[in-house]
């Protein structure tokens, strides 16, 4: 293997990043959730049913959006064991996926477009190959993939995970098919 064994781990994690989306949803979130809560305080067994069912809903449905925003947890480690894809949140650190150097074939910047809203919006992802074909993405949720998706609030930029990939294993080829601003793919 030509990983460098010393050095601490080169870690991308997202960084709270402030939205009118994420705006949007709290408030969303928090007046369905209060609307709930009336409606257990009314009282009536039907009341209770439809206040509980919201609290659940939007209450512990806007916690599970918030965690990935709220959470400390890197979404992409690389050390000197390997490439590790930690496992989505409520999952524990047992469950992450870790890809030996000596078993990465190279990295892979892919684009999968997704048809939102009578548009199209592309979701870039970072794949790291091990001889075989990406994985589908998006990625299962609940499923580490060796993929994870490139985000703008990420605190490092996919050419800095790159060059710590290559200071790991230099001869790790790089593909990069996002498409480009004027819409074609660029490769490295």
């Amino acid at each position: 293997m030509n990983a460098d064994d010393g050095g601490a781990a080169f870690a991308v994690a997202n960084r709270l990043r402030a939205t009118w989306e994420g705006a949007w949803l709290a408030v969303a979130c928090a007046v369905f959730t209060g609307i709930g809560a009336a409606l257990v305080a009314k009282g009536g067994a039907l009341d209770i049913t439809m206040g509980v069912l919201a609290i659940v809903l939007f209450g512990g449905g806007g916690l599970l959006a918030a965690s990935r925003h709220l959470s400390r947890r890197p979404v992409l480690l690389l050390d000197a064991e390997g490439a590790r894809f930690p496992a989505p949140w409520p999952r524990s650190s047992d469950d992450d996926l870790v890809i030996p150097w000596d078993q990465v074939t190279g990295i892979h910047a892919c684009t999968k477009p997704l048809h939102h809203r009578g548009g199209t919006v592309h979701l870039h992802y970072l794949v790291f190959l091990t001889g075989q074909e990406p994985p589908e993405l998006p990625p299962s949720p609940w499923r580490p993939e060796p993929a994870v998706r490139i985000r703008p609030s990420w605190d490092r930029t996919v050419e800095e995970v790159v060059a710590e990939a290559r200071r790991r294993r230099p001869d790790l080829p790089f593909t990069d098919r996002r498409p480009s601003p004027a819409g074609r793919p660029g490769g490295r």
